[in-house]
């Protein structure tokens, strides 16, 4: 199995709370740093939506707000998850 086979398997098993804890953070450092798993992680959720029939609303604020993401750098190295910032204004 390739590499990306197996991470969307592990993404898979994650969502069935079938993924053994000592995999769980690669699979979540994957996700915070890979955009493919992220994609991989939003379509199994809208899959998993649409086969229990969950609806999404949406009035145009997603693709509104993607369209004025498309052209954002984001510095690769930024964590949204590092503290360490906390209380620093960065803008």
């Amino acid at each position: 199995m390739t590499g990306d086979g197996k991470l969307k398997e592990e993404i898979s098993a994650y969502m069935d709370s079938d993924l053994v804890a000592e995999e769980t953070d690669a699979l979540v450092d994957s996700l915070r740093y890979e955009l493919d798993a992220r994609n991989d992680w939003f379509l199994y959720h809208l899959t998993g939506d649409a086969i229990r029939g969950q609806t999404t609303i949406d009035d145009g604020f997603s693709i509104r707000i993607l369209a004025k993401l498309k052209d954002v750098e984001i510095d690769p190295l930024y964590d949204p998850l590092d503290n360490s910032t906390a209380g620093l204004d960065l803008f």
